[in-house]
């Protein structure tokens, strides 16, 4: 067991590594009969977890709902939940990336399959029970979502937002590097930064702690080496190891601290265009990291021992030089955004958790001149 499984299991006792699911018994000891499986079409595709898919039907007798790989939105929670009641499962298995884990997280307690699911966004009323089990199967390394009580989704009004419950959980998590390897280097990339971002979030958060800083010294460091590597060579399983386990890190790490502003920065621009959120969430670190340790250079001492020097200037030129690496285009947007839609996301009551967890306020001048660069 290495440094950073030690550390995850210091905080999160329910998950399991496995080399070759097919092969490992663990899952069958979990001991459920009537199982339903969650996942995404494009997965179907993919050879190791077409093995899996393959393995869970046979073996398992799991049945299947297969959603469009596209970001959660209200009606695939209601659609999957209105299943789940009907079918009268006992475990539902979340199989893919963030957008899965959240959709599966929604329908494990939204236990009144009439009642439209935007009514629970923002916590604005509380769920009442856990209708079914849950075990979280993650195949990227990003989101964390199989550590944290967050539900990202979009609204009847297209508007991303979230659901926030102790009860969202999952009760299993089951890590296997293998389903990972086939990951294309632009999705790797994007979900690598979502995990980096979540740990930089947590550390400069106004609800930050020195439980937070262990955390958040083993995530940036394990991300900031293992994903370089990986756009080497995809196929590394031990860096892919590595990367799952850290975005469990950060899932965590965010699951103390909640996201700040580069995340509401990055909800609001997914509210209006389809710029893939682990880029937008590249853009918002570059432009909020910098700026909000000028406000509060008290902030730098956390950084001590992350990077080569702590100096505000060096660290923000770090990250960008890091961030340069990958070559992210930013400029994937092509229409200009309409300045006052995106004000009257920003400033949502739902977004107001982010914004308000975060030491550095940017000025309307500051939030359009950063959207200038956007588009085409």
């Amino acid at each position: 067991m290495n440094n950073l499984e030690l550390l995850l299991r210091k905080y999160a006792k329910n998950f399991h590594i496995s080399d070759n699911i097919i092969k490992d018994d663990k899952i069958e000891y979990l001991n459920f009969h009537n199982i339903i499986t969650v996942t995404d079409n494009k997965l179907t595709k993919v050879s190791s977890i077409e093995k899996l898919i393959n393995f869970l039907k046979k073996k398992l007798n799991s049945k299947f709902i297969i959603l469009d790989s596209t970001e959660p939105n209200y009606e695939m929670i209601e659609s999957t939940t209105k299943e789940i009641i009907n079918g009268k499962y006992d475990l539902v298995i979340a199989l893919g990336g963030g957008s899965i884990l959240d959709v599966v997280k929604a329908s494990s307690v939204y236990e009144n399959a009439f009642e439209k699911v935007d009514n629970f966004a923002g916590s604005k009323k509380q769920y009442t029970k856990k209708i079914l089990r849950t075990l979280a199967i993650p195949t990227t390394a990003g989101t964390g979502s199989e550590f944290t009580k967050t539900s990202v989704y979009k609204t009847e009004t297209n508007v991303k937002t979230w659901l926030w419950d102790e009860l969202t959980y999952f009760d299993y998590v089951l890590y296997s590097p293998s389903l990972t390897l086939e990951l294309p280097n632009n999705i790797t990339i994007a979900c690598g930064v979502d995990a980096l971002s979540h740990l930089l979030e947590s550390l400069i958060s106004v609800k930050f702690n020195s439980q937070n800083l262990e955390l958040c010294n083993s995530g940036i460091k394990s991300i900031w080496f293992s994903l370089p590597k990986l756009i080497e060579n995809k196929i590394n399983i031990e860096e892919r190891s590595i990367m799952l386990l850290a975005s469990g890190i950060a899932g965590k790490a965010i699951h103390y601290t909640g996201c700040g502003i580069c995340h509401c920065i990055a909800h609001t621009l997914g509210s209006m265009t389809k710029v893939p959120h682990g880029i937008a969430i590249a853009y918002g670190l570059l432009h909020t990291i910098e700026p909000t340790l000028k406000y509060n250079q008290d902030l730098l001492s956390r950084f001590k021992g992350l990077f080569k020097d702590s100096t505000m200037d060096s660290l923000a030129q770090e990250i960008q030089n890091w961030l340069n690496n990958f070559k992210i285009n930013f400029n994937t947007i092509e229409n200009k955004i309409n300045f006052d839609e995106f004000m009257k996301i920003y400033y949502l009551e739902d977004n107001k958790c982010m914004r308000d967890n975060t030491f550095y306020q940017p000025t309307e001048s500051e939030l359009k001149n950063l959207l200038k660069t956007l588009w085409k």
